[in-house]
């Protein structure tokens, strides 16, 4: 009886151990997870030089490097830009990062920023 007991005392505290484990190994990739998806939306910003801006229609017309993410590569093409990013501010000739999406069967600025103060 006494071997049953120390049987079962030593499966229990494996199965404790293991459980510890498992669940530290699953933290661990989540966090690794997290800093990876991070990192990948800050690579799907791409320098583009704005070429000519449609206040009117809400588009630009950006000269940009290879947008990976969508399989296009560098190229000068018209974009629409979501509504809740300002265009007024922007020049001809201005260096920018812009963050494209394809909707529907159209490509859409969805984020922008300086290329001066992006990293």
């Amino acid at each position: 009886m006494k071997k049953v007991s120390s049987l079962i005392s030593v499966v229990s505290l494996a199965l404790v151990m293991s459980g510890a484990a498992i669940a530290h190994q699953e933290h661990g990739h989540h966090s690794h997870a997290h800093s990876h998806s991070e990192a990948e939306a800050e690579s799907q910003f791409v320098r583009a030089e704005v070429i000519e801006i449609d206040v009117d229609h809400h588009e630009l017309v950006l000269r940009h490097e290879p947008i990976d993410h969508l399989n296009m590569g560098a190229m000068t093409m018209a974009f629409s830009v979501s509504e809740g990013l300002d265009i007024d501010h922007l020049n001809e000739g201005e260096e920018i990062k812009v963050k494209v999406e394809r909707k529907d069967r159209d490509f859409v600025v969805v984020a922008m920023k300086s290329a001066q103060h992006a990293h």
